[in-house]
């Protein structure tokens, strides 16, 4: 059956969504997934049935309801209806949950960045630094979502039978909740902000070679190369943008000597900063 709702003002915020063409979720019409998401986010309804109530849906594929995801369109109206109820520790400290999560994740970035600009001293440590970086750009990702609202780097949130007092702490969250994935991370930062990656192609190719180490063996790659590119072709214009800082401060943190080779690094592969060291120090380019 066909919606016939009026859906105008709910249309505003469907039309930001990813498409969908598979599933039970197929046709299903986005913008009653989103008020109902709404209806039960302002009532912390976490044990609502999603995927049943999805199955059965009316279908709708008028204007900017074409291809939409109803299962985004339903967990955002769910956020949105959170919004105006603040009473958990976790969205009350969202700010402090946020910075944690990012300068921990540029301390990670720093310390793979460090690693892959000097000579391979030890074993796979060209290898690791692969790994720390993604790592750290996983929660730098994660950090900027969380600033629009903690639960939304969550797929999974715990239900109410599993919260002792009422009142959802970090705990709670850590225990009952699941967080997206990697592969995931794109489309919500898209969906909750409207930032894009500066490229999806180099992020995914960083993201299976990661797995491919963690779960298999090291590839035959330039460790050092893929990592300077996704770090100043990826990593750093958004790093610069979002907090006004650079990458290349976190690397410092390891070696007083690292930006001469960094910079000697960055112009033997063609890559560009917003930063130039003069005088020891990193002095911001006017840009």
């Amino acid at each position: 059956m066909a919606c016939e709702k009026d859906h105008v003002k709910t249309d505003n915020v469907i039309a930001m969504l990813p498409t969908s063409q598979g599933g039970v979720a197929r046709h299903k019409c986005a913008a009653c997934a989103y008020e109902k998401g709404l209806e039960n986010g302002k009532n912390r309804n976490v044990t609502f049935d999603i995927n049943g109530f999805i199955s059965v849906l009316e279908e709708s594929q008028k204007g900017v309801r074409r291809h939409k995801d109803p299962l985004e369109a339903y967990s955002i109206g769910f956020f949105h209806g959170l919004n105006g109820r603040n009473n958990h520790i976790v969205i009350n400290e969202k700010h402090n949950l946020s910075n944690n999560m990012a300068h921990f994740g540029l301390a990670q970035v720093g310390k793979g960045l460090y690693e892959c600009t000097f000579s391979e001293d030890t074993i796979f440590k060209h290898a690791m630094s692969t790994v720390h970086v993604a790592s750290g750009f996983e929660l730098i990702l994660k950090a900027r979502i969380a600033q629009e609202h903690p639960y939304l780097i969550f797929e999974k949130l715990p239900k109410n039978s599993k919260v002792k007092d009422g009142i959802v702490k970090m705990d709670d969250l850590l225990e009952h909740g699941h967080t997206i994935t990697y592969a995931e991370l794109p489309e919500r930062l898209w969906v909750t902000t409207g930032i894009k990656l500066p490229s999806l192609e180099l992020y995914e190719t960083f993201g299976k070679i990661r797995n491919q180490i963690i779960h298999f063996s090291t590839p035959n790659v330039d460790f050092s190369r893929l990592v300077y590119d996704f770090c100043f072709k990826v990593i750093e214009p958004l790093v610069n943008d979002w907090w006004d800082d650079t990458l290349i401060e976190y690397a410092w943190d390891h070696d007083s000597e690292l930006p001469t080779y960094l910079f000697e690094r960055l112009e033997s592969l063609g890559l560009t900063s917003n930063y130039a060291y003069k005088d020891y120090q990193l002095v911001k380019l006017n840009t």
